[in-house]
């Protein structure tokens, strides 16, 4: 009794330094995913301080910085011409635009070390329209796909939780209207008249001014902008369920939906990788949306992702979409 007693309290203090070793010791990967993970999901911030001081916290995020570009992006370099390839190679480039005539979308599934996910192909970004919940609670995005008889629908931009109310978390234009004020300068994702995808700093009083978009959201970080890519360190913006759009020169919209937090077997996606999967696709400008639990892919009304929050499994009410009808 004595010899198994000594070696179960052998095994827990072996694993005790081996957990130690993995949250305070030399390798820094456990550290950098855990901080960056935690701090860029939108109520669980604190997790990070359960483990780490402020000061080490403080350390962890330098190494796992995102310099991301302040310009906008130049609408001219969307051409809409299709006599070019704009994948990084032909098999890439052949699961973009080969479709058929009267196919005016496809997706198709993605995977890479830690993640899966969906990539979704539309082919008039003319068609694509930000809608909006009616009720303050907000809906799900399959209730905003099935009230908009959207062929695709994904969640949008970020939203604040009030008292059983959800707002906007920044301005919000829609239908050419601004719905929620700002009046500062913010990273807007927009469309012009044209179909072409606008990454701007500006605020939507002034896009409303200028009546070339129709609607906008604010969100961020912007991943590429007129083919230059935002640099993201490490682990930068953390592993997470993700919903991102991209465009290339010949117009050709991109949606990037991610499975994570064990959805499906995926912990997520960081920055960095997402801005590969976009750049792997040809596009020059990409931004990202709301993700999280907030994720979600509509496609003819039927729920593609698995969306998961930290306290719940399943489609959550977001504010507004993007839908494709």
């Amino acid at each position: 009794m004595t010899k198994l007693r000594t070696r179960v309290l052998l095994i827990l203090d072996i694993a005790a330094v081996l957990v130690l070793t993995c949250i305070y010791g030399p390798w820094q990967g456990f550290q950098n995913w855990f901080v960056t993970t935690a701090l860029s999901t939108g109520s669980h911030r604190y997790l990070a301080n359960i483990l780490y001081s402020d000061e080490m916290i403080e350390e962890i995020m330098d190494r796992n910085q995102a310099l991301v570009i302040e310009d906008d992006s130049d609408a001219d370099l969307v051409t809409f011409d299709s006599s070019e390839m704009y994948a990084v190679n032909s098999e890439y480039e052949a699961q973009i635009t080969e479709h058929d005539r009267n196919q005016d979308y496809k997706v198709f599934e993605i995977s890479g070390v830690g993640y899966n996910g969906w990539v979704t192909v539309i082919y008039d970004p003319t068609r694509i329209h930000l809608v909006t919940s009616s009720s303050s609670s907000g809906a799900k995005v399959s209730t905003l796909a099935s009230r908009y008889n959207a062929t695709v629908a994904v969640n949008g931009g970020g939203y604040t939780l009030g008292s059983r109310e959800k707002t906007s978390s920044g301005g919000l234009l829609v239908d050419g209207e601004v719905m929620f004020e700002s009046w500062q300068t913010e990273s807007l994702i927009t469309m012009n008249n044209e179909g072409k995808l606008i990454l701007t700093y500006d605020s939507v009083e002034n896009l409303a001014e200028k009546g070339e978009t129709d609607w906008a959201v604010c969100f961020e970080p912007f991943l590429i902008v007129n083919g230059q890519q935002s640099v993201f360190n490490g682990n930068a913006g953390g592993q997470q369920p993700r919903t991102a759009i991209g465009q290339r020169p010949d117009g050709i919209i991109i949606l990037l939906t991610i499975n994570g937090r064990g959805a499906d077997g995926s912990l997520g996606i960081n920055f960095s990788d997402m801005t590969e999967i976009f750049r792997r696709y040809g596009c020059i400008n990409a931004a990202n949306l709301d993700g999280g639990g907030s994720t979600a892919l509509v496609i003819n009304n039927e729920l593609i992702n698995t969306p998961v929050g930290f306290n719940k499994t399943g489609e959550r009410k977001v504010f507004d979409a993007l839908v494709f009808y």
